[in-house]
């Protein structure tokens, strides 16, 4: 779960541009232009300093918690979260999110790829894109979701579609079940990569002792970015919103499956393979 889990970088990244912007601007330029009567110019700075805050602050706070696409093979239908209409506050507060089923009918796949380079290297991302397709006579394009980020997009689609439509097992061999993680993540479990007598401290001056010793003096500005971060994250999982889903379309997904579901007269067609050991 992004929300949940790493959520709150870029606001604290953006947070740290608008302070030092800000900084700047006053420290070096600020008396230049009142005397200058540059006051546009002063406006410019300051407000520019934040707008990357302000933009990411708008993307990550009160976003959906749980924004999940399902794939109902029984049904032949893709369930997706969106959010819609006018914020409570505006600009800015929550708005309210609703599920929208598309016919897998509707849905085509595509992969794209985009070019990732710095001034050392260039790398492509692969992403699986899913369109939907308003009607089967009208081939408007009325939605997309995408897998971001995959590096086996032919496998993942192949999956997918022999899932829906050739009555695939959910698992595929040797897989377990999956696991919800919603407010499982424990971000200052991580304290120990920053601060290193937190963890293990004996363990890390025998095997990394050069490393450790950079730790170890860059905590006077490793910690202070690390509890900043750790204010913005647990910041979108306080404003994060949570989805009811409708129990007609609960009850016709089902519960997650469980080890004990595999150990059942019903394994061959959750997970291909031999039996499960009783």
């Amino acid at each position: 779960m992004y929300l949940t889990g790493a959520g709150g970088y870029y606001l604290a990244d953006c947070f740290l541009i608008g302070v030092i912007g800000t900084y700047l601007f006053t420290t070096f330029a600020l008396e230049g232009a009142i005397r200058n009567g540059a006051y546009g110019a002063m406006a410019f700075a300051y407000v520019g300093s934040w707008m990357f805050f302000i933009f990411f602050a708008y993307l990550e706070l009160f976003a959906p918690a749980d924004s999940p696409i399902y794939f109902d093979r029984k049904h032949r239908k893709v369930y997706k979260v969106l959010q819609s209409g006018a914020r409570r506050w505006g600009f800015f507060g929550p708005r309210r999110s609703r599920l929208v089923a598309y016919d897998w009918d509707l849905v085509d796949a595509e992969h794209h790829t985009t070019l990732q380079a710095s001034t050392a290297t260039a790398s492509r991302v692969h992403h699986l894109v899913f369109l939907v397709r308003k009607s089967e006579d009208d081939a408007t394009i009325v939605d997309h979701f995408t897998f971001a980020g995959v590096d086996f997009v032919p496998e993942l689609w192949e999956y997918i579609r022999r899932y829906m439509e050739n009555g695939a097992a959910p698992l595929v061999q040797n897989e377990f079940p999956p696991v919800s993680n919603m407010g499982a993540y424990v971000p200052w479990s991580d304290f120990g990569a920053v601060v290193p007598f937190l963890d293990q401290p004996g363990r890390r001056w025998k095997e990394q002792p050069w490393k450790t010793l950079f730790k170890y003096i860059g905590m006077p500005v490793t910690v202070p970015l690390y509890v900043l971060w750790l204010f913005f994250n647990r910041l979108t999982v306080w404003t994060a919103q949570k989805v009811e889903w409708p129990n007609d379309i609960t009850n016709d997904l089902g519960r997650l499956i469980d080890e004990l579901d595999l150990r059942t007269g019903t394994y061959r067609s959750l997970r291909p393979g031999p039996p499960p050991v009783l």
